[in-house]
């Protein structure tokens, strides 16, 4: 009589595997930790980066960075909890421009009034995400302006960074040779030229895109993280051989043991001079022009609705859950977080909080619940202990990041029909006008209503979407008020 098989009894699961469905999904606490891991480490870069484009609108270096970290966490955990999917939040590239430099440099908005319209934003895409029209709005947008506005902030993100690498010099007629637009648009007439090769901040920005080329065209996970620690490695080591350059890289030899690179957080400065600077009074105070605020506001709506819902369409088809349709489970509640992360991003003092694409990193390593979700945010929490390095950091070592960033954006142009005039011609108007009057809302104002006229003025105006008649017609309404004020 052969003995009966012994059969072990079931593996206990954990609470956090039970939570989540980990072995009914196929996966593991394990495989999600890491798929966190993965996405933080891919993902970090953007304390850094939004730090430095930030500062720009006059905030507190320290504030943003706690900031970046808050504005990241809070997302991100709704995103792993109630939406149960394996994608990470922070601020996105892009708005945090549009804000700093178009926003708020170019047309004088306090910060505080320009954190009140993009809480405003955040509060129009979360009616908007929460209604049944959602998907009418995004696909009334014509596909070919879609791409080109993606493409478009590319550019627009790499100029900045190549104004901060000092790659461009504008020769004015009896003026010296400045630094391109100075943060801001130059309304000059003069000869745009690169910069000489013997300024020690092009010099470590050249070797800095050369790091990040390398380790992207090796696949390496934390390629953009990397190469800012290199680069920033390069700015110090420059400025100890020669102490001259240290003003001009931005680098100090003040650093005062593990204390400058690891410390407690400083809350009180963050709540002084980050949180609470949502001024509402001064949005509507009557001293900023209505077509300003139109117009603004339009652009980060649009750009935001656009972004969320490509990246979802990208992530979802990553982690195999797209349907035909272009559907995905619990996409609502997604939409839900992504949308209302516009009015958290406000309240930490930052721009709009984008759902970030380099989520596919973690899925890539096998994440597939909210899970790894919940590790990313826990990462990004553990990186509030690291404040004081973080300002070691110079503006020189963000810069080949923003550049190499800015080229990865440009992509979709290639899916532009430019076979096509009347869908060519106002996506090239959009990807070209961006970066040249460095704002992004002028190049949605550009690319839209020309896609109107030309439609109208070709005979196809049945090709019109009713959301692009009332978009148009209210950026040319901005546009006019602009035009008719004092």
């Amino acid at each position: 009589m052969s003995a009966t098989p012994v059969v072990a009894p079931p593996k206990e699961e954990s609470g956090l595997s039970r939570f989540f469905n980990l072995s009914k999904r196929g996966s593991n606490l394990r495989t999600e930790f890491i798929a966190g891991l993965t996405t933080f480490v891919t993902m970090s870069y953007i304390i850094f980066v939004n730090t430095s484009i930030m500062q720009a609108a006059g905030l507190d270096a320290v504030a943003l960075v706690i900031g970046t970290i808050f504005a990241a966490v809070i997302p991100t955990l709704f995103m792993g909890l109630w939406a149960d999917l394996p994608w990470a939040l922070a601020p996105g590239l892009g708005y945090n421009a549009l804000f700093a430099f178009t926003v708020v440099q170019s047309n004088h908005f306090p910060v505080g009034a320009a954190l009140a319209l993009v809480f405003l934003d955040g509060l129009a895409f979360t009616l908007i995400a929460a209604g049944p029209w959602r998907e009418r709005i995004v696909m009334g947008i014509p596909l070919n302006l879609k791409l080109a506005a993606g493409a478009g902030i590319g550019l627009f993100i790499a100029f900045i960074g190549m104004n901060n690498a000092d790659f461009i010099s504008i020769s004015l007629s009896n003026a010296p040779v400045v630094k391109a637009f100075g943060g801001g648009p130059l309304n000059a007439v003069g000869n745009v030229s690169l910069a000489r090769l013997n300024d020690p901040v092009v010099i470590v920005a050249l070797i800095g895109i050369i790091i990040t080329a390398v380790l992207l065209a090796y696949r390496v996970r934390a390629a953009l993280l990397l190469s800012i620690l290199a680069t920033t490695a390069t700015a110090y080591i420059t400025g100890f051989i020669r102490p001259d350059t240290q003003a001009t890289l931005g680098v100090t030899t003040q650093i005062n043991g593990i204390s400058s690179f690891v410390g407690w957080p400083d809350f009180g400065r963050f709540i002084a001079k980050g949180v609470g600077r949502i001024d509402f009074g001064a949005l509507f105070s009557g001293n900023i022009a209505s077509s300003a605020i139109i117009l603004f506001f339009l652009t980060f709506l649009i750009t935001d609705m656009m972004d969320s819902l490509g990246t979802f369409s990208g992530l979802a088809s990553k982690l195999g859950i797209l349907d035909e349709q272009g559907n995905f489970p619990r996409s609502g509640r997604a939409l839900l977080v992504d949308a209302a992360a516009g009015m958290w991003g406000p309240l930490t003092g930052n721009a709009t909080i984008a759902t970030f694409i380099e989520s596919a990193a973690g899925v890539g390593e096998g994440g597939k619940t909210g899970l790894t979700s919940v590790f990313t945010a826990l990462l990004f929490l553990v990186a509030l202990f690291f404040v004081p390095f973080v300002g070691l950091v110079p503006a020189v070592a963000t810069a080949p990041v923003l550049i190499v960033v800015g080229f990865l954006m440009v992509e979709p142009i290639v899916k532009v029909n430019f076979t096509d005039v009347t869908e060519g011609i106002p996506a090239f108007l959009a990807l070209l006008t961006m970066p040249l009057t460095y704002s992004i809302a002028d190049g949605m104002f550009m690319g839209i209503t020309s896609f109107v006229v030309l439609k109208v003025t070709t005979g196809r105006i049945k090709e019109i979407s009713l959301i692009m008649w009332v978009f148009a017609a209210l950026l040319i309404l901005a546009k006019v008020l602009n035009a008719v004020a004092p």
